[in-house]
């Protein structure tokens, strides 16, 4: 056996892990070492062949293992030398290429038992093509039982079994880029541990949290509903899980084809992945209020979704996907926004975070599917955010409409009621108005986009109105025409004053006939297209 003075590991390129290894051969009985240099975007890989597996696996769990691959980009793999030899006779294309003997840099000749690969890629063809097949099999077989549930209308089992086949092509992906599988993991953990070598996987999961996935977590609640002697039915989900699947299913199949072609050349091919956007006309007012946004809060992506020009004033809308920007936050963006582009300028925007868009994607579906497209794409923070798990097919409804429709109508008529007392008492009018205009934007929203908006500013939910329907220009006149400037004096009172009302009688009856026009416009909108039954009319 070699001292230690002797031994030197200069491909290594790293005196850290050289010290290291020579304790190792100098305390274990290590059979081999075998070292594969990646390109630099992804690990290195450092196999360790060691007699006994007891051996391999509480090396496997110290801390310079972690240490290494975090700071230095090398995967130390300890491996036994009963599943090393066994996997080499299956054709296993992770030990083919990754312990040939030109990556060979410590063999211990005193023993028998080292792994040395002769054969050639006329030799070893056979058993790799016995190796995949062996996966597309079990895989078809999995693929024909979700289709047979599917036609049986089990919903329950439709979910189970596709956890049981992403599972599957996990252990696959686990195997093909590490040599080795993490069954006692979650499958939130395997995911995220699969997207540092496979950063595009992170494309077809929404997260849940910072550790935690969306479809992982309907996973979970299906077994709590087996579990309770419960149906889930999310029919509509089958096919974006399936999606998801099926990219894992790619990315098994890419691993395959790029293991054969370096096994085949026994060189490395480095390729350039181009990484840009295509360019589009730049819109210097875009770029800046892009970097205003950035510069206030963090943002996943930013969708410039539409814009209108509205007497020589162009309103940009953007959809900003965010955690935790709420209403009071937009709004200072947008101050800030409109003292940095004053004039012939304006801004609507919208907040949601990518989890709660998932989450209520079977209310709100018809609207952000219509946002969220790469040609209003014009900020994304990550090549890697994944996509929304579409609910296919939706069915878009006015659910709950009566519960919107009704309060406005009923604030329509208080109103009325105030506005045309002989009197003239008018205490309390302006925030009735303010409260009318709010009901009516968020119902008329709603209507026309199947979307909710949150208590936004005023404006913002008007200029919404115009947004789902062009149309609704027609009443800017009454906005223009009214006596004082007329969203600031709506968001005066969204907040209680206690004092004695000052409107008088025409101010009041500018009121009343813009209540009028809006709902009257709403009543035909919901009444004349029987949007509701007829008993949630009155």
């Amino acid at each position: 056996m070699k001292t230690l003075e002797k031994l030197s590991f200069p491909k290594l390129e790293n005196e850290f892990l050289e010290n290291i290894l020579r304790q190792l051969v100098n305390q274990h009985t290590i059979i081999q070492m075998f070292f594969t240099r990646q390109p630099s975007f992804v690990f290195s890989y450092l196999i360790i062949h060691i007699e006994k597996n007891i051996d391999a696996q509480e090396l496997q769990q110290n801390k310079w293992v972690k240490k290494v691959r975090n700071l230095y980009q090398i995967d130390v793999y300890f491996i036994y030398s009963e599943r090393l030899h066994h996997r080499f006779s299956l054709g296993h294309p992770f030990i083919e290429f990754y312990c040939q003997p030109s990556s060979i840099i410590y063999q211990n000749k005193e023993l028998e038992n080292s792994l040395i690969i002769r054969r050639d890629w006329k030799k070893y063809k056979k058993r790799f093509n016995v190796f995949q097949d062996h996966f597309h099999h079990d895989h078809d077989l999995h693929k024909s039982q979700i289709q047979n549930l599917i036609s049986e209308g089990s919903s329950n089992s439709v979910f189970t079994s596709y956890a049981r086949l992403i599972e599957y092509d996990l252990e696959y992906l686990e195997d093909l880029y590490l040599g080795n599988k993490s069954a006692l993991l979650s499958l939130d953990e395997r995911i995220n541990n699969l997207i540092e070598y496979i950063p595009d996987i992170q494309k077809y999961f929404v997260r849940h949290s910072q550790n935690k996935f969306y479809l992982t977590d309907l996973f979970v609640k299906v077994k709590e509903a087996i579990a309770d002697d419960e149906a889930i039915y999310k029919e509509e989900m089958y096919e974006a899980v399936g999606i998801a699947e099926q990219s894992l299913y790619h990315f098994i199949e890419e691993r395959f084809d790029e293991l054969k072609k370096l096994i085949k050349k026994g060189l490395f091919e480095r390729h350039d992945v181009a990484c840009q956007i295509d360019k589009k006309p730049e819109d210097i007012i875009l770029n800046v209020a892009i970097e205003t946004i950035l510069n206030s809060v963090e943002v996943e992506q930013i969708y410039l979704y539409h814009h209108i020009t509205y007497h020589e004033k162009t309103t940009y809308y953007l959809m900003l996907i965010a955690m935790g920007i709420g209403n009071e936050k937009l709004k200072l963006i947008t101050q800030s926004l409109k003292s940095k582009i004053e004039g012939k300028y304006d801004f609507v925007l919208l907040s949601r975070s990518r989890y709660w868009i998932q989450t209520n994607l079977y209310q709100y579906q018809s609207f952000f599917s219509n946002i969220i497209q790469g040609k209003y794409l014009a900020y994304s923070s990550n090549k890697y955010l994944p996509e929304f798990h579409w609910e296919i097919p939706h069915n878009p409804c006015h659910a709950d409409l009566h519960f919107y429709y009704k309060p406005t109508k009923d604030i329509a008529l208080q109103f009325f009621t105030i506005a045309n007392d002989t009197r003239k008492n008018y205490q309390g009018l302006d925030s009735l108005f303010t409260l009318f205009f709010m009901s009516f934007c968020r119902t008329y929203i709603f209507i026309k986009t199947y979307y909710l908006p949150n208590y936004l500013s005023n404006q913002t939910l008007w200029q919404l109105c115009i947004y789902a329907d062009a149309d609704m220009k027609k009443y800017n006149y009454l906005i223009e025409q009214f006596w004082t400037d007329f969203f600031p004096y709506l968001d005066r009172y969204m907040i209680l004053h206690h004092k004695l009302s000052k409107l008088n009688k025409e101010e009041v009856d500018q009121m009343n006939f813009i209540v009028e026009k809006l709902m009257s416009e709403l009543h035909n909108l919901v009444i004349e297209c029987r949007l509701l039954l007829p008993f949630e009319q009155d």
